[in-house]
């Protein structure tokens, strides 16, 4: 069946955003050799720096003390690249950021799903689901409006602007299987995108409970994707991700890495969070 015009897709090139996480040990070794003076200098220090970075344009950057893995976390978002490779080396400038150790980092690029519904995914199920004729005005407003929620779905995870109100951050690197018998890149597109739709749609369960920001790192970094998740406890970061787990686009073809949780923090807290 020939559908009209308005479920023709629409064919744009985005270009995302990257985003940078970084994590550090503090040597505490170092730190107490600074003496009493040369902390208190250093914490001044350290604080205006994230102060200032607070307000910069275009920036955005989450500190957070990490439990367990790491003392200190940052996730960077920007548009130039070239402000994302600075932030690490203001950071290792500082005389505080000279007691912190690397621990790990990750580098990736804000996108927009491949399997995302399209216009015309979309035009088929008023047609074949809900019995809509594709002539009708009916029909026309329904697809335009799915293509502006769509436009807005995909400009927020190519331009991500990141949650200021959810305090526990929770990140971690995934890839999808290539191993004989469960390879993800052999899988019809079709099926591919029918899998996803339902790993997300169990996502979307909790879309009051967690903000999930999924960035791409093919080509960039030792994983494919990175995953960011945003929540109010640790509960709601445990419960997703044991929910998704289930989906056989997880459960058959994901393989995750390391984990790393952190809260947020703000410069004033830097030296009673840290204990510095």
């Amino acid at each position: 069946m020939r559908y009209v015009d308005a479920t023709v897709e629409a064919k744009e090139t985005r270009t995302g955003w990257p985003v940078l996480h970084l994590y550090y040990r503090i040597d505490r070794w170092r730190w107490e050799g600074l003496g009493a003076n040369g902390r208190t200098a250093a914490l001044e220090e350290f604080a205006g720096w994230m102060r200032s970075r607070a307000g910069e344009e275009g920036l955005q950057l989450v500190p957070n003390a990490v439990v367990g893995k790491a003392d200190l976390g940052f996730m960077a978002v920007h548009p130039e690249a070239r402000r994302i490779q600075a932030l690490s080396q203001e950071i290792a400038a500082t005389t505080f950021g000279r007691c912190l150790v690397p621990v790990y980092s990750f580098l990736s690029i804000s996108e927009a799903t491949e399997y995302v519904t399209t216009p015309g995914d979309y035009a088929r199920e008023l047609v074949d689901e809900k019995g809509m004729d594709p002539a009708s005005p009916e029909f026309a407003a329904a697809v335009a409006k799915f293509r502006e929620r769509m436009e807005a779905y995909v400009d927020a995870r190519v331009h991500p602007r990141l949650p200021r109100d959810f305090t526990v951050l929770c990140f971690y690197p995934m890839r999808k299987a290539r191993t004989d018998g469960r390879n993800w890149y052999t899988l019809p597109f079709g099926e591919r995108k029918r899998l996803m739709a339902g790993h997300g749609e169990t996502g979307r369960r909790f879309a009051h409970r967690v903000t999930q920001l999924i960035t791409s790192a093919t080509g960039l970094d030792d994983w494919e994707w990175g995953v960011t998740l945003f929540a109010r406890d640790l509960a709601s970061v445990r419960d997703v991700v044991y929910e998704m787990r289930f989906d056989p686009a997880s459960a058959v073809y994901a393989e995750f890495g390391p984990f790393y949780v952190g809260l947020r923090f703000g410069p004033d807290d830097l030296a009673s969070v840290l204990r510095l």
